[in-house]
């Protein structure tokens, strides 16, 4: 499977809801770090942890939707883009977030997922590898 193939079907599982799942397309020892735009910056370190902080996520939300754009290789790293649709569990209000998520893969699986602000910023990292 190629790295694209995974993002696909990461996106598939999040999208059909099994977010639990989406975990076990990790390394054990995977990081997620969020971007410097969030109001919490956090690096989350681990598949248990990755689990715990995308069921938590999920858990705000009536819907929670990836759409992928575009998918750009750079060798073992590769550059997502597209949005996030979601609705507010307790809001019922309609949003959406643009992303830019590099991840980093090792051995079929991924081993580090970036967010970004913007494309430039995300397109830099990921060719700096």
């Amino acid at each position: 499977m190629s790295n694209a193939d995974l993002i696909r079907q990461l996106t598939g599982m999040w999208n059909s809801g099994d977010v639990d799942s989406v975990s076990d397309l990790y390394t054990e020892d995977a990081e997620i770090h969020t971007g410097p735009h969030w109001p919490e910056q956090a690096t989350y370190r681990g598949r248990e942890a990755i689990r715990e902080t995308s069921a938590e996520w999920a858990s705000l939300w009536e819907t929670l939707e990836i759409e992928v754009d575009e998918l750009e290789e750079f060798g073992d790293r590769l550059l997502a883009t597209g949005a996030w649709r979601m609705r507010g569990a307790a809001s019922g209000i309609d949003g959406e977030m643009p992303i830019f998520i590099v991840f980093t893969f090792r051995d079929g699986k991924i081993a580090a997922l970036e967010w970004f602000a913007d494309h430039d910023t995300a397109i830099a990292a990921a060719r700096d590898s």
